[in-house]
């Protein structure tokens, strides 16, 4: 096979790819990640590079304007090289890999109530016990092991826990290097001696907390002697190369090698933040001993190698709604080579282990009047109910309101115009870290769909009505000039397909709960509170959200912010067996509703998709 180099500037990053290989791949192998919402299908024109020198291919897509082909600007993933080539990335094509401070110290300063250390008493996945063994004697000549076991008992452990033999063949020497001085580490249910250590480590035992977004990956790390926080690290999923949203990552994953490489990608992203955080806080590997993820159904999958397929496949079935607890090291991730994981199970195909947790952390569950928890992420899950019964449904939104199929869009960073505001006919936004923008989040998108409609600039179907100092014509049809570049900077607009998409993204969500409360028999103003989680929520205006229909009109100081719930869930469950337990309770008490068979949510959905209904009566406030 013959290979070609491809330099990639401006850091000069070179790779040996197959002659014919398509520039995103080699990118990937460079450990460059560009943005490709579409997954490398040449549908969503975000991975643009310029070609500097060499020969290629590039198949013809209305991605890229004429200008910009002559000027060798192309799709990463539509372009082959025929021979050794010099490539250009642009800054703003190459997904961060780090989630700025301004953002992330935003998402975790909401926190969940006490009730994490008020409910759940402290049984971690992993306990370690320091024991001070008799020297054997010929009047004590019991064996290593039993000695072990007869320690074990003054702290209530009266069972033999099994100890495989690559332990047993280290614990004579252990024991007597060591001065008869021994700390042993024993899972939840004290069965299994996972590892025997020198001396008292006791207070060095440690726990990693994984929320596994489709965008994001959070990890916590947890003191598992107090159930305190230590710290924590963020970074965007590096799977996002592959697609934006989980339909187009499951297609990937189908492809041959598909699920080992999305693997390989959410396993190294997860030991790239344990070994950061290890490192920042002077904590060995070693001393890491258990670990706990939370993730949609896909991300489970993908994160422990199972086949995706079915997800998507009609009747929607996962593997498993729960997965086993076992070696961390069998599925690759890197703490103590005896350490245990164990994966929050979910209720169905598209509501998993993220809502399990946030049902968890809330405490919704063992409520006595029914409160409702939305997150709004890539997609949205809303769950319904009290201490007796748990509805849950998914949304099909998309992931417009994390910046995809919207032309100048972005996640949640730096630079994301968070805010817009139209005074005396003049625009005011304000950027995420105030920083130059260079996109629209989508927080930034809401307030915008307000304001426009607001000023008469969109009616209710979000068609622009007419002509405006800031509406023209654009290469993908009218737009309105958010942001006006200074020849440094490119101009921001919003145009008519971005308010189509967006529309149909807040109109599946408000359907969904509608739906939900129709289902359940639940009026408005019997929701004793709206949990919103996720990032999404870190920045959203209540009011504008209501405004434009996204969220139902009830009083605002109903709806509470929660941050994280996916993490803070993983936690708990890291931290509790009492925790671990409920868990699988509430996945047994959610009631799964699939939108997709029921027949008035499409009449649901087509009245949301007016700003803000076509039902004004739920709007009454807005009407007046």
């Amino acid at each position: 096979m013959k290979y070609v180099v491809i330099t990639f500037h401006p850091d000069k990053k070179r790779v040996a790819v197959p002659l014919g290989s398509d520039i995103l791949t080699a990118s990937i192998k460079a450990n460059i990640f560009l943005a490709s919402s579409c997954g490398g299908k040449g549908m969503c024109g975000r991975c643009k590079v310029k070609i500097l020198d060499g020969e290629f291919d590039s198949e013809p897509t209305g991605k890229i304007s004429e200008s910009e082909k002559k000027n060798n600007i192309f799709l990463a993933c539509r372009t082959f090289a025929k021979g050794n080539l010099e490539v250009k990335i642009f800054p703003e094509t190459i997904l961060p890999s780090r989630i700025a401070p301004a953002i992330f110290e935003k998402g975790m300063e909401i926190h969940v109530p006490e009730l994490l250390k008020k409910t759940f008493p402290i049984h971690p996945l992993t306990k370690k016990y320091f024991l001070r063994l008799p020297r054997p004697s010929i009047n004590d000549n019991i064996s290593d092991i039993e000695r072990i076991y007869r320690a074990l008992k003054k702290y209530d452990i009266n069972i033999h826990p099994a100890v495989d033999m690559p332990t047993l063949r280290k614990i004579p020497s252990i024991l007597r290097e060591s001065n008869w001085e021994i700390t042993v580490t024993l899972d939840e249910d004290n069965s299994t001696i996972l590892l025997v250590e020198q001396g008292d480590t006791s207070k060095m035992n440690y726990g990693i907390a994984v929320d596994v977004g489709t965008t994001t990956i959070v990890v916590s790390l947890i003191n598992l002697n107090n159930g305190e926080t230590i710290g924590s690290e963020s970074s965007f999923n590096s799977q996002s190369v592959y697609g934006d949203d989980v339909i187009t990552r499951i297609i990937y994953a189908e492809k041959k090698q598909g699920l080992e490489t999305l693997h390989h990608l959410v396993v190294s992203t997860i030991n790239e933040l344990i070994q950061n955080i290890a490192k920042n806080h002077s904590i060995t590997l070693n001393n890491i001993t258990s670990i706990v993820a939370a993730g949609n159904m896909t991300m489970a999958h993908l994160l422990l190698k199972v086949d995706p397929s079915f997800l998507r496949r009609e009747p929607y079935i996962p593997s498993s709604n729960t997965f086993p607890a076992m070696f961390a090291a069998e599925i690759g991730i890197k703490i103590n080579p005896s350490g245990i994981f164990w994966t929050v199970g979910g209720a169905a195909s598209y509501v998993g282990g993220d809502i399990t947790a946030g049902v968890l952390a809330t405490g919704m569950y063992k409520e006595e009047n029914p409160n409702m928890l939305i997150d709004i992420g890539t997609n949205g899950e809303i769950v319904l109910g009290d201490k007796n019964w748990l509805l849950c449904a998914s949304a099909s939104a998309g992931p417009a309101f994390e910046g995809t199929g919207v032309k100048n869009g972005t996640r949640a960073i730096e630079g994301a115009i968070q805010s817009f505001k139209i005074e005396n006919g003049k625009t005011k936004i304000s950027t995420i870290g105030d920083k130059t923008p260079m996109g629209i989040c989508g927080s930034g998108y809401i307030e915008i769909i307000s304001e426009l409609f607001r000023n008469g600039i969109i009616d209710r179907s979000g068609k622009f009505t007419g002509e405006n100092e800031k509406t023209r014509n654009g290469e993908d049809g009218r737009e309105f000039i958010v942001y006006k570049g200074d020849g440094r900077t490119k101009d921001i607009v919003i145009t008519q397909i971005d308010i189509e998409n967006l529309l149909r993204a807040k109109a599946a969500i408000f359907a969904a709960i509608f739906m939900l409360l129709e289902k359940s028999g639940i009026l408005w103003e019997n929701i004793e509170k709206i949990y919103i989680a996720g990032g999404f929520g870190n920045f959203l205006n209540i009011k504008l959200a209501i405004s434009i229909g996204l969220l139902p009109q009830i009083p605002e100081e109903k709806f509470v912010f929660v941050g994280d719930t996916s993490l803070a869930g993983a936690k708990a469950a890291l931290v509790s067996k009492e925790a671990r337990k409920i868990s699988y309770e509430i996945i047994k008490n959610m009631t799964y509703l699939d939108l997709s068979t029921e027949k008035s949510y499409m009449e649901e959905y087509l009245g949301a998709l007016f700003i803000p209904h076509t039902n004004m009566e739920r709007f009454s406030l807005i009407k007046k």
